[in-house]
């Protein structure tokens, strides 16, 4: 919108798909990624698993939660009531007022991703410290002190992402305007947002920088950091167990190995097709125009693929890891069902055995020894250390290998 036009008609935004993205689609999206979020947030408190960890994923639902609220106030309710034809109204104020807001809710909630990633990594690659972080203390003033603690990384970033994005509170702002005989208010750029050197410099390469660029090769560098620490970690594991015969935990942890794999595909496979294509996208269509938007992206796309990443960070940190933990933990005990059985067998033939050869003899069948079956069965051992694994895992199955990883 033109900000020299004063008291001019209002212009309404066209019933074309851009209006479809920002209005019923984002609403779909916004809806269940807020139902998605707090079941997550409920899966969190109900288990055990690392201090560190809760608070940082704990602190990402949270500002996933912020985001897409804002975006619910900021354009979508008013877009899709106007797509549905069911209100004519301008929603501009809101846009104006919460635009600040809005950035720092996808400042945050990146940022926080970071966060996660990094306690990821470091349950891998230090795992008796995560170990002892998640025993932690009883609940007593310390265990507040603690929390505090944790919580203080997170109020940082906050505080650092809404000084950054202070500006962006200052980037439009409202003229009047008619419509239907009623004097509105609509949006438009202010002096500020149309400084060349502010929107370049600050709006599109230092914003996409933080937000979305630099987050997304830290990101890349932890996950692939701990895919690599725990393959290692693994194949040393997996030299023991083969060599103990342990074949059903080395199996066990080719499982947990395959989850991790699959969780870190899907986190940078999602963030780099929701979150830096768009963004790319957008630096392009600066420096290049807007006919290369229209191009590599449908219309008003951009804000809808956004929301969309940050509706679906817990869902593939909690939701998704808890059940690929479940499946885990079903292939586990049915190994172990199996091997109870041929331990069954492999009993039943020896006293088989043994029965035919006492009454071959004349002799009466006594049953033999715990000695004697241990000698004649030297994997006997194997169920007591596959129950003890299936109890410890249970125990500590909280959705991670201790935290999450």
């Amino acid at each position: 919108m033109d900000k020299h036009v004063t008291g001019a008609e209002c212009r309404l935004p066209p019933l074309d798909a851009s209006l479809l993205f920002d209005g019923p689609l984002s609403l779909i999206v916004i809806v269940l990624g807020v139902v998605g979020n707090l079941y997550s947030l409920r899966v969190l408190f109900r288990t055990s698993i690392n201090t560190a960890m809760l608070v940082s994923l704990t602190g990402l639902a949270v500002w996933d939660v912020v985001l897409l609220v804002t975006a619910f106030m900021h354009h979508s309710i008013w877009a899709s009531l106007h797509y549905l034809q069911i209100a004519e109204s301008l929603w501009d104020p809101w846009a104006v007022a919460l635009n600040g807001l809005l950035e720092c809710a996808h400042i945050t909630s990146t940022w926080m991703l970071i966060v996660v990633s990094a306690e990821r990594f470091f349950a891998v690659t230090r795992p008796f410290h995560s170990a002892a972080s998640m025993r932690g203390k009883p609940r007593r003033p310390s265990y507040a002190r603690l929390i505090g603690g944790l919580i203080r990384l997170p109020l940082v970033l906050t505080a650092l992402a809404c000084l950054l994005t202070l500006p962006c509170s200052f980037e439009y702002r409202l003229i009047p305007c008619t419509h239907n005989d009623q004097t509105l208010n609509q949006k438009v750029k202010t002096d500020l947002m149309l400084n060349p050197y502010y929107k370049v410099l600050f709006h599109t390469l230092l914003l996409s920088i933080m937000k979305t660029f630099g987050p997304f090769v830290v990101i890349t560098l932890l996950t692939a950091s701990t895919v690599k620490g725990l393959r290692e970690s693994m194949d040393c594991r997996a030299l023991i167990l083969l060599e103990q015969g342990k074949e059903h935990l080395f199996a066990a942890d080719q499982d947990k190995t395959r989850s991790l794999q699959m969780i870190s595909v899907l986190l940078l496979g999602k963030f780099l097709l929701l979150r830096c294509w768009p963004t790319a996208v957008a630096v392009a269509g600066v420096f290049f125009g807007d006919g290369i938007i229209e191009r590599l992206l449908p219309a008003n796309a951009s804000e809808f693929l956004l929301l969309l990443n940050s509706a679906t960070n817990s869902f593939v940190f909690v939701i998704l890891k808890a059940a690929f933990e479940s499946r885990r933990l079903k292939r586990i005990r049915m190994r172990h069902r199996q091997l109870v059985a041929q331990h069954a067998e492999q009993v039943l033939s020896i006293g088989k055995m043994l029965a035919s050869d006492h009454i071959l003899r004349g002799r009466i069948p006594s049953w033999p020894s715990l000695g004697s079956r241990r000698k004649a069965d030297p994997e006997g051992n194997a169920n007591v250390a596959l129950v003890e694994h299936i109890e410890l895992e249970q125990r500590n199955s909280g959705l991670s290998m201790g935290s999450f990883s």
